[in-house]
C-alpha cells in the first residue's frame, strides 16, 4: 500500500546496453557509509543531471517557455512596430516645425520692432537736422 506522498518510478536496465550494466554494477556496490539507499543515491544522480542543464531543455513546460521567449517576430509585430516608430517621427518632425516656425515669426515681429524703431530715429534725426539748419538761417537774418 503506498502513501500519498510517496511515487514510484521504475528503472529497468539491459546487461546488453553497456551504460546500463556499468550503472547496475554501481548501484549494487554502493559505500553504505555514503549512501544509506539506492533510493538517495538514484535521487541525488538525477537531481545533479536536471542542475547540470536548465530547466527549459530538460522539460516539456520548460520548452514551451524557452520557446515563447525566443519566439521569432511576425509580420503584423513589425508592421505595427514601423507604425508606432512612424507615428513618433512624425510628431516629432512636427513639434520641430512648429518650433523653426515660431522662431522666425518671433524673429520677424523683431525685426519688424527694430526696424519700426531705426524709422524712428532717422526720422527724428532728419527733424534735428532740419531744426538745426533753420536754427542757422533764422540766426544769420537777424
Amino acid at each position: 500500500m503506498a502513501k500519498d506522498n510517496i511515487v514510484i518510478h521504475n528503472l529497468r536496465l539491459n546487461m546488453d546496453n553497456p551504460q546500463h550494466r556499468k550503472i547496475n554494477d554501481v548501484i549494487k556496490d554502493l559505500n553504505p557509509d555514503i549512501f544509506k539507499s539506492k533510493n538517495r543515491f538514484i535521487a541525488d544522480a538525477v537531481e545533479m543531471y536536471i542542475d547540470s542543464f536548465e530547466k527549459d531543455d530538460l522539460t516539456k513546460e520548460g520548452s514551451r517557455m524557452k520557446a515563447h521567449r525566443l519566439e521569432y517576430i511576425s509580420r503584423k509585430d513589425l508592421e505595427q512596430i514601423k507604425e508606432e516608430i512612424r507615428y513618433e517621427l512624425l510628431t516629432e518632425a512636427r513639434n520641430e516645425v512648429i518650433k523653426l516656425l515660431g522662431g522666425v515669426v518671433a524673429g520677424m515681429q523683431v525685426g519688424q520692432s527694430v526696424q519700426a524703431a531705426n524709422t524712428a530715429k532717422q526720422e527724428t534725426s532728419e527733424q534735428v537736422e532740419g531744426d538745426e539748419t533753420m536754427e542757422k538761417l533764422a540766426l544769420g537774418w537777424s
